[in-house]
């Protein structure tokens, strides 16, 4: 795809981004698929601001996969300095996906806020640390290990990025989290 020349990415990719904003259910996960291997494409920073829009659509999906797919390239996009402070926008959405049923979404989710926390700037690691620490204890009873590491390992990390005001606010949720892990983990022993 890299080797491809640029008019014809770029010509792709809005096909792509076009086919995904009809939602039809018949292509939507290759086009998805598609789509993002194109966002590896360096050159293609005018179409980044398109994925975006279509994103949260699709992080909401009640298609098998499309979430978890979605939140891998939100991922690889936080990754890459040129396109990590744009996957802010979609923070609130990746936020949702914690409260969901599927595990799998949560696995992909957790990664993703951790990249998201440090982009932050000014008050908002504080205040989006402490609404994310009320989201997680939920995932510590999760069935999968990996959501349940994930997620212990994102509260530690959020119960550091606090301070000022929301610290007392902090305090409780923390004890509101940890007393019940703390029976739970008595009570496996």
């Amino acid at each position: 795809m890299m080797k491809t020349p640029r008019p014809l990415r770029s010509t792709i990719f809005r096909h792509l981004a076009e086919l995904l904003r009809m939602e039809d259910s018949t292509w939507e996960m290759i086009a998805m698929v598609f789509l993002i291997e194109m966002l590896d494409c360096t050159s293609l920073s005018e179409e980044l601001d398109c994925a975006l829009e279509i994103f949260p659509m699709y992080l909401q999906s009640q298609c098998v996969g499309m979430p978890s797919l979605v939140l891998r390239a939100i991922l690889r996009l936080t990754e890459r300095p040129d396109t990590a402070r744009k996957t802010l926008v979609l923070l609130p959405y990746v936020m949702e996906q914690l409260q969901g049923a599927d595990s799998d979404a949560s696995a992909a989710a957790l990664p993703v806020l951790g990249k998201m926390l440090l982009l932050l700037e000014g008050k908002m690691p504080s205040l989006t640390a402490l609404a994310l620490a009320e989201k997680l204890p939920p995932l510590f009873n999760d069935e999968l290990d990996t959501v349940r590491e994930l997620s212990m390992r994102l509260f530690q990390k959020v119960m550091g990025l606090v301070v000022g005001a929301e610290k007392k606010k902090m305090k409780k949720v923390v004890w509101d989290s940890l007393l019940p892990l703390v029976f739970h983990l008595h009570d496996q022993d």
